[in-house]
């Protein structure tokens, strides 16, 4: 299955740098904002009992450049699952560049699940494990 668009936005001119390209810190800002939006789509919910209670910890990014993103360029972020773990997602998002479909970036990223009030990893429900294997990516390994 293909990934999941979860980010659409602007290189605006405040996310570039002196060369007029967006600064490498703006993709894991995009990245970010496209992975809450991906644990929803894959059935995460942080409320327990009425209260904010799970997060997810970010605890790896590898991201691989591939384009420049100019100045005022549109993009969005495409995501899929590569491993779900008992209490991880590792997963790839793509930045690409809309109006040209070259892809700008690669991120490579595990998330951990945390439980806010006891301040620890904890289990990924089954039923996010089911819709994440619904968008295991075709060369997940």
């Amino acid at each position: 299955m293909a990934g999941v668009r979860t980010f659409s936005g602007v290189a605006h001119t405040w996310l570039c740098d002196e060369m007029g390209h967006m600064n490498t810190r703006n993709y894991v800002g995009m990245f970010d904002d496209a992975m809450q939006h991906f644990m929803l789509v894959l059935g995460h919910n942080a409320m327990v009992e009425g209260q904010r209670r799970l997060g997810w910890a970010d605890v790896r990014h590898e991201i691989d450049y591939k384009a420049e993103v100019p100045e005022g360029a549109l993009v969005h972020v495409e995501c899929e699952v590569l491993r779900v773990g008992n209490s991880s997602i590792t997963y790839r998002q793509t930045l690409i560049l809309s109006e040209s479909n070259e892809v700008a970036a690669v991120n490579k990223a595990t998330s951990v699940l945390f439980d806010l009030k006891q301040r620890s990893a904890t289990s990924i429900p089954d039923m996010m494990r089911e819709r994440a294997a619904l968008r295991l990516a075709e060369d997940a390994a």
